[in-house]
């Protein structure tokens, strides 16, 4: 994947009381996730996805397309939100 051509989401989740091991563990088996946190406060978990853009589709529609077809249906998930970068810096 080139640089240009990824992009980068931050996916909160909400879930079951205590599932968020399992959830964490299924959703580091999709191939687009590339972290996950258990994080304490009104989200349980926050996962980094990183999506390609295709031919036709574009990497945001890609990063809708995981999160309701992937993330969204991970056994106890019960609600997200989904934030996506526009810029980012890293050190």
């Amino acid at each position: 994947m080139s640089a240009q051509r990824k992009q980068k989401a931050f996916v909160l989740l909400k879930v079951e009381p205590g599932h968020e091991r399992d959830v964490m563990n299924n959703l580091m088996e999709l191939d687009e996730v590339r972290e996950v946190h258990i994080i304490p406060g009104e989200w349980d978990i926050i996962a980094v996805v990183e999506a390609e853009k295709g031919i036709v589709v574009s990497s945001d529609e890609r990063v809708y397309d995981i999160v309701l077809d992937k993330i969204e249906k991970t056994k106890h998930v019960q609600d997200t939100n989904t934030m996506v970068s526009h810029f980012s810096k890293s050190k």
